[in-house]
């Protein structure tokens, strides 16, 4: 008796892909995807165009060709601008000859932008089909800037900034001068190193087109020495003054011009409060005369040996520390 062979196992069989659905409509499916080709299409062409010197004539044949497929600019988005007034941007994104996406030029559209006052940088992108995404770095007001009776806003690195009311700006750093402008990276830059200190700043002076003054709020002044040591000079001052407060104690200047030495001007007994001098109103037009006028010279005094103040005369003295 012969032994029976063991059924085949059938194999199995793999299940056939299922379509996938497109939530699109058939019609507007192939529409994207013949826009997609002619959009790939006009690009490539007008490439060849201008590489090839093609006359600007058929190159804008193409162009238009492209529009007329849809591709023009409808839409623009803004974001990030709450300064620069925003019909200034349409204005110089569209001042263009033409709509179309293909031909809009997106490295002279930023070139404009970032020629605004406002406007520190931009980032423009395409977004298929029609619309252009426009990305606004503003400016940011750091102070206010006084000269001949005028004052205007301006920034870390002393660009004017165009304000139709100052108000919100009035607890900025004042600086006064007609070069104070240009020189106030290097000055806004020192005052932010100590914190604790630069609330206490109401204006920094620029004398003599070289150094700084600066005027504390208690109606102290701060004479810093030119160039690079001006910097040393306002944090040895703020380390004095976290050592054993300066401010408010009937001293009138601390002068750091000599090297290695700081020299106090005293009006009263020291220990005595003066009292301070009045602050900027909350709110100020442009155009009225500053609160804060500068000296008309500033000489640089010489130092003094030091003096033993006396309660029978309470004159100007100088201490030499």
């Amino acid at each position: 008796m012969s032994a029976r062979k063991p059924p085949r196992k059938q194999a199995a069989r793999k299940a056939a892909p299922q379509p996938v659905a497109i939530p699109v409509a058939p019609r507007t499916a192939w529409r994207l995807i013949l826009g997609s080709v002619a959009l790939l299409g006009g690009a490539a062409a007008i490439v060849w165009a201008v590489a090839a010197g093609v006359p600007r004539d058929a190159t804008m044949g193409v162009a238009t060709a492209a529009s007329s497929a849809g591709f023009v600019v409808r839409q623009v988005e803004i974001e990030g601008a709450r300064n620069q007034p925003r019909l200034s941007i349409y204005r110089e994104l569209l001042q263009g000859g033409s709509d179309s996406m293909l031909l809009a030029d997106l490295a002279d559209m930023r070139a404009r932008l970032v020629a605004l006052p406002w406007v520190k940088d931009a980032e423009i992108q395409r977004r298929w089909p029609d619309r252009l995404h426009i990305t606004v770095i503003e400016r940011k007001p750091a102070a206010l800037w006084q000269w001949q009776g005028r004052i205007r806003l301006i920034d870390a690195e002393g660009q004017v900034l165009p304000a139709s009311d100052l108000a919100p700006f009035a607890g900025l750093p004042l600086l006064v001068g007609e070069e104070a402008r240009l020189q106030a990276p290097a000055i806004l830059k020192i005052i932010a190193s100590r914190p604790d200190l630069a609330d206490d700043v109401r204006a920094a002076l620029w004398v003599g087109d070289r150094r700084w003054d600066v005027r504390m709020k208690s109606g102290e002044t701060v004479s810093l020495p030119e160039g690079p040591a001006a910097a040393a000079s306002w944090l040895r001052f703020a380390d004095l003054n976290t050592q054993s407060p300066l401010l408010g104690r009937g001293f009138i200047r601390f002068d750091f011009r000599i090297p290695d030495k700081m020299v106090v001007r005293v009006e009263t007994d020291p220990g005595q409060t003066v009292k301070p001098r009045p602050t900027p109103p909350p709110a100020i037009a442009p155009g009225a005369p500053a609160a804060i006028q500068p000296p008309a010279t500033i000489q640089p005094q010489a130092a003094q040996p030091m003096q033993t103040a006396r309660a029978a005369q309470p004159i100007l003295q100088e201490v030499v520390i």
